[in-house]
């Protein structure tokens, strides 16, 4: 099986990065790569609780993330499954960990690890749709503080 990790400092409260990864009108603003947007959220933010994500490119194709809530510490840690309901990908269930970690009261330092890839194509691409993904993240830190 196949991982990565990130590690990324955020200039804002791992409160406020923290709500940024389940408030649905926080997630619609930085939770698809590049020109990607979230057209739909449904999400019972609770361990065991379950979430949908419709994603969809400029030309009009969507993709749908869906997954189960695993662990949820408030500020400090997130767990969740994470499966694209296509299924054209040979990883067909994988893992997210995330750790936030308070370096002061507006820096966060903030951990994820994805795993669970069969290929080392798939766990690059995620990687790199993290990555992308992190950038809007940055771009709208502002607003959330």
């Amino acid at each position: 099986m196949y991982h990565f990790t990130l590690n990324v400092t955020f200039h804002a409260s791992p409160t406020h990065i923290f709500d940024a990864f389940h408030k649905p009108e926080l997630l619609i603003q930085w939770f698809a790569p590049g020109s990607v947007q979230v057209s739909q959220i449904m999400s019972n933010f609770t361990e065991g609780g379950r979430y949908r994500i419709q994603m969809m490119e400029p030309t009009g194709q969507q993709y749908t993330l869906t997954g189960e809530y695993t662990r949820i510490l408030a500020n400090e840690k997130l767990v969740m499954s994470w499966a694209w309901e296509d299924n054209e990908e040979e990883s067909i269930i994988t893992t997210v960990d995330i750790e936030f970690e308070s370096q002061d009261d507006s820096t966060t330092q903030l951990t994820l690890v994805h795993s669970g890839f069969v290929n080392e194509q798939e766990r690059d691409q995620h990687q790199q749709g993290w990555m992308a993904c992190f950038e809007k993240l940055a771009g709208i830190q502002q607003s959330l503080e």
